[in-house]
This record gives structure tokens, sequence and C-alpha cells, in this order.
């Protein structure tokens, strides 16, 4: 039996081209690139070249791109590290509830470790935030707002310029998680007004363990660790060069949208969510057409959650509920508890997050599993979906 990888939001294939990049670097002999001799020059050279390659990306200085072991770390730095930095303005940050867990749990750290004063953001429905409940918000002692670009479990995707246009009059510094959006939309500086942005490689073809934050030039940060003198003294640790240039290398190839493609992944989301809606007793979460093109995110009434999961697992179907990061277990959503979802709806809920290698061909049979899957569980449990309102089914975009 065929297998389909629909879980691209968790992590993405590594491209034969960034594995291809990588390998010489990983075979040969490289040195510490803090080193002097000819090997440890080879590696800072190495890690320069993807320096200014990914500046050249993000229309950046080199000097802003500060590199990481991933997206939690940059989310980390930020967050962390620009409320320390500049706590002598202030003690109060802003942010949503239905942030990644790198974020929220950063943010939960400083209000109740450093006594900062957190304002937690509302979401409506569909998943967004209201720009005037954020704009008043903002205190004289505000010094940081950290909104992601668009949700890691429902695909939604934040009013960035709006919120940048605040936060920019207002003289907030504006971080955004935009670890979901690589690849998937244009990340734009300069329009979004960012003061600092978080990215990792491996959400789009890159190599895990390599990530960056992007900091404005003049911006202070304080270090989460102690150590070397790294990163122009911003995060101490001997730089992963192999994983560097795989970082650069995905951002290549993999770092501007496609137009075609992006709208070829709408239009099979959506094609699933039609496929799927015969069988009744089903909702979509998050908003319909403001969303991430790869992500769709339904629940299924009378189902348990886990049982869900492995059912699909063993129909030959890689999905998630949501966040990849809750290890061990499989938590209620954060986010949808946050948009309103009843309990009864998010016990059992599947992100469908699609990439490159899914094709359109490949729909029918996809559905026919999942709906094969949900069918035999329900029935197991004597659960009937004609009994509920036909309300309770959200509609889908024309």
């Amino acid at each position: 039996m065929s297998r389909f990888y629909l879980d691209n939001n968790a992590t993405t294939s590594l491209d034969p081209r960034v594995a291809a990049a990588m390998q010489p670097l990983e075979e040969g002999v490289l040195g510490n690139p803090s080193s002097l001799h000819v090997e440890g020059r080879r590696a800072r050279g190495v890690i320069d070249a993807a320096r200014d390659e990914l500046a050249a990306w993000l229309k950046a200085k080199p000097s802003e791109i500060i590199f990481t072991s991933g997206g939690t770390e940059s989310c980390n730095l930020a967050v962390q590290g620009l409320a320390c930095a500049h706590s002598g303005r202030g003690r109060h940050l802003i942010t949503a509830k239905t942030e990644h867990h790198a974020v929220l749990n950063a943010f939960r750290a400083l209000e109740q470790q450093k006594n900062f004063d957190v304002t937690w953001l509302d979401v409506d429905a569909d998943g967004l935030i209201d720009p005037g409940e954020l704009e008043s918000s903002i205190r004289d002692d505000t010094i940081l707002v950290s909104i992601m670009s668009a949700n890691n479990e429902t695909g939604v995707r934040q009013p960035m310029r709006e919120i940048g246009e605040i936060c920019s009059r207002r003289r907030v510094l504006f971080h955004a998680d935009a670890i979901q959006s690589a690849g998937r939309e244009l990340i734009d500086l300069a329009a979004w007004q960012v003061g600092a942005l978080s990215l990792t490689a491996h959400k789009f073809h890159g190599p895990l363990g390599a990530g960056l934050l992007w900091l404005k030039a003049g911006i202070p940060v304080a270090r989460l660790m102690e150590g070397g003198l790294h990163e122009n003294e911003r995060r101490p640790g001997t730089e992963n060069a192999p994983a560097i240039a795989g970082l650069a290398v995905a951002a290549r190839f993999f770092g501007r949208p496609d137009s075609a493609e992006m709208e070829r992944q709408f239009r099979w989301t959506e094609n699933l969510w039609h496929e799927l809606a015969s069988l009744g007793g089903i909702r979509r979460n998050g908003h319909p057409a403001q969303r991430l093109p790869n992500t769709l995110n339904v629940s299924f009434l009378g189902l348990h959650g886990e049982d869900l999961l492995i059912g699909l697992d063993l129909a030959g179907l890689a999905v998630s509920s949501g966040s990849a990061c809750l290890v061990g277990s499989i938590q209620r959503s954060h986010v949808l508890a946050a948009m309103g979802v009843p309990d009864e709806w998010s016990a059992a809920t599947v992100r469908f997050s699609i990439g490159v290698h899914i094709r359109d061909e490949d729909l029918s049979e996809i559905a026919r599993r999942v709906r094969q899957v949900v069918t035999h569980q329900r029935s197991l449990r004597g659960w009937k979906p004609e009994a509920q309102p036909e309300a309770l089914v959200c509609p889908t975009v024309s």
C-alpha cells in the first residue's frame, strides 16, 4: 500500500539538492569556523557565504542574520532576549493565545519568572486577532509584540501589514514567528515592519538543526546562553556549518513561493474538504481563505483523537492533530480552544498539510482512505452523523 505524507507543517523532506550541497561539507575535513587554520577558514567561508545569500533573500544586511539551532531557539532568543534587553523602558508584552508553544512558553516564563506583564490577545472564531484590540492593548510601557504570521495548526494567516503599521506607529518592537510562512507566502520585512523574525530550515526542505533570527540592525538583544563571542556576541556556540549551508540552499530553491504551486495546493485542500464533507459531522477550523494554501484543519465528531490518527497512519496517511512539539500525548489544541471550538469537536482533529510531492491525482485515494477510516471507527462507536444539526458543518470557499 502506498503511503502519503500529509504532515509538512511538522517537517518537510530534505530536498536532494540541499543534501548534495551539504554532503561534501559533512564528509570532508571542516574545521571550527572560529579557528585560524585553513580548515577553520573554510568553515567560516561556508557560513559567510550562507549569511550573504540569506540576507539577499530577505532583503536584509548580513550582520542582521543570527544563526540558531532552529525555530524554537530563534523564537526564544527573540521573545526573551528582546524583553530582557529592553526592560529598562517597560515590562509590558503582547502576544496572542494561538501562538506556537515556543512563543507561548517563552512569554509564560517571562511572566512567571521575571515579573513581566503579558497581555494575551483573543482571536475570533476564524483564528484571527483583532488589530483594534492589539492597538488598544498597547501601553506606554509596552516594549514587545510577538504575533506569528501563519498558524502551524490551522494555517490561518494574520494581517501582518496592519499589525506592523500599528507597532511602528506606536513605537513598539514587533517580532514575527514566520516559521510556517517560508516558501508558502512572501516574507516581506519592510512591508510587515518587523524588528525581528524567526525561521527554521526544515519547514521548507532544508535540514533539521538550522534556523535563524533576523534582527534589525541597531536593536539590542540579550543572550540566552553564556559562552563564546559567536554571532556577534548574540548567540554563543560553534556554528553548524553544513546545516547552515543547507539552510541557504533551501532558501534558494524554496524561499520564494511559486504562485502556480501555491494555487494548486489551495485548490487541492479545498477539493479535499469537499470530498470529506459528505461524511457529515465534520467542520473546518480556521479562516477558509486567509490561510496557508497547503493547510486544512478538520474536526470529526464521534471519534477519539488518538484512535483516529493511528487509524489513518495504518491506512497509509501520515497526518497529525496539530503541533508536533507536544511529545508523548495527544492534547486538546490550545489553538482551537482559543477559537472557541467546543471540546466535542476538537477531540478528534486532523491537520492535513500537503507539500510539493502530493499530486492532484492522489486526492481521490487519500479522501477514500479518510472516509473509510472515519466511517469504520464511527461504526464501532455506534455514532451516526445524521443525528447532528447540519449547521455544525462549516461552509466551504467558493
